[in-house]
């Protein structure tokens, strides 16, 4: 396939969709505050064919314990623009869906049809979020099939936040 170099960049963008997700509101659950690790894993199909998964793991001291306020990754970029999340509630946690859009530059844009559910323990000390992502590029000077982006997240407290050093 002629667009092998897109790949890696189509699930990243799919990965980075996920701090928009934290405009809706959580259900009652409130999580620990404290140091969290975090781990992404993101597998990407185009056309009937797997590309290799994408891998991350962060750490974040956690203040906020509203699960919805959760800094999962950085900002998005500007050139991202997200519809307002629809969100139901449940005993879970909470399913969001909306729709983001990317311009480049270029011309090219990415459509992103996204569906999530995030789920907070009982006891507020872990969370998963797992979700699906359906994106459709146009103004490519060659055709780029859509592409599906399914995306798992786990974080779980792993203690105290490290004192900051003046």
């Amino acid at each position: 396939m002629k667009c092998r170099h897109m790949k890696p960049t189509l699930a990243l963008l799919a990965l980075i969709s996920l701090p928009a997700l934290a405009l809706a509101n959580p259900p009652p659950t409130q999580l620990q505050p404290g140091l969290w690790q975090f781990h992404y894993r993101s597998t990407t199909e185009m056309e009937g064919h797997a590309i290799p998964a994408v891998n991350e793991s962060t750490k974040q001291c956690i203040k906020d314990t509203n699960p919805a306020k959760l800094p999962l990754l950085p900002k998005l970029p500007a050139n991202i623009k997200c519809t307002a999340p629809s969100l139901q509630t449940s005993d879970k946690g909470y399913h969001v869906t909306m729709a983001c859009t990317a311009s480049e530059p270029n011309g090219m844009v990415t459509q992103m049809d996204e569906a999530f559910m995030i789920a907070p323990s009982d006891d507020g000390s872990q969370i998963t979020i797992d979700g699906t992502v359906h994106q459709h590029i146009t103004g490519s000077p060659i055709p780029i099939p859509p592409v599906l982006v399914k995306i798992s997240a786990t974080g779980h407290r792993i203690g105290m936040c490290l004192a900051a050093k003046h």
